[in-house]
């Protein structure tokens, strides 16, 4: 997903739903400050990133009660790469040790991140459990 069809998206979305429009702007808004910040080109790495920073935001709404974010939460998540199960992610970290050839948590939880498509708070539990 590129910038471009992301503000398209959004100008979509100001027709028929508010809620996502403001979203999708917050989206693009973040994803800008967030290349600026970096001093590079908008691109599909910092809209994940904004996706991921918004969609942590939202959940917190969530928690506060605010029920909007509910919908917000959804309309990032779209954004997000797919997360592995937590059979998958065994799996991987398994791999992880094998190959490093010990349990140095801290390697393991770098590779891991490195990936972007691991809950690293799942993650941490399935070591600690190993």
């Amino acid at each position: 997903m590129t910038i471009i069809e992301l503000k398209k998206m959004m100008m979509k979305a100001k027709k028929e739903d508010k809620v996502k429009a403001n979203a999708l702007m917050m989206l693009v808004d973040n994803a800008q400050k967030i290349a600026k910040e970096k001093g590079e080109e908008v691109n599909e790495k910092h809209i994940i990133e904004s996706a991921k920073r918004l969609a942590k935001m939202a959940k917190e709404s969530i928690d506060a009660g605010i029920e909007e974010a509910a919908k917000e939460l959804a309309i990032y998540e779209e954004f997000l790469p797919k997360m592995l199960s937590e059979e998958e992610t065994k799996k991987v970290i398994e791999n992880i040790i094998d190959e490093i050839g010990g349990k140095n948590i801290g390697e393991i939880m770098k590779r891991l991140k490195a990936r972007g498509d691991i809950d690293l708070g799942m993650a941490n539990k399935i070591i600690k459990s190993l």
